[in-house]
């Protein structure tokens, strides 16, 4: 009985979109920190709706973020943040890992409504 409500669990888990693709965050963006340390990069994500909101801390402004918003239009394109930091596009990816990605492409939804990630070089200035 055990076999067989693995065996069932695991085809759900298959069958519901657990392995399907998410929008997830550009790593860094476009604005430059210095040439020895790079740009800055993430630091944490928001999801609402169809919406996802990407922070980065700013250069030229220390102590605030910029915010990089994509939605579903146009293929997940920037629809809000500065176009000369943010990338014009969100990004793929197949692994799908909740705390990273903020939207799940199989579901369609949020993972959840904030994450973080705290890559290298996302601390405010």
């Amino acid at each position: 009985m055990i076999r067989f409500a693995l065996a069932i669990s695991l085809l759900l888990a298959l069958g519901t979109g657990v392995s399907a693709e998410c929008e997830a965050c550009p790593n860094c963006d476009y604005e430059n920190i210095s040439i020895q340390q790079g740009d800055a990069c993430l630091n944490y994500w928001t999801c609402s709706g169809d919406t996802i909101s990407c922070y980065y801390p700013s250069v030229a402004n220390p102590g605030t973020w910029n915010t990089c918003s994509y939605a579903p239009a146009n293929d997940w394109a920037l629809v809000s943040g500065p176009s000369d930091i943010c990338f014009p596009y969100a990004g793929i990816n197949s692994k799908c890992e909740p705390g990273n990605d903020p939207y799940n492409l199989g579901i369609p939804g949020c993972t959840a409504s904030y994450g973080l990630v705290d890559e290298g070089n996302s601390q405010l200035l």
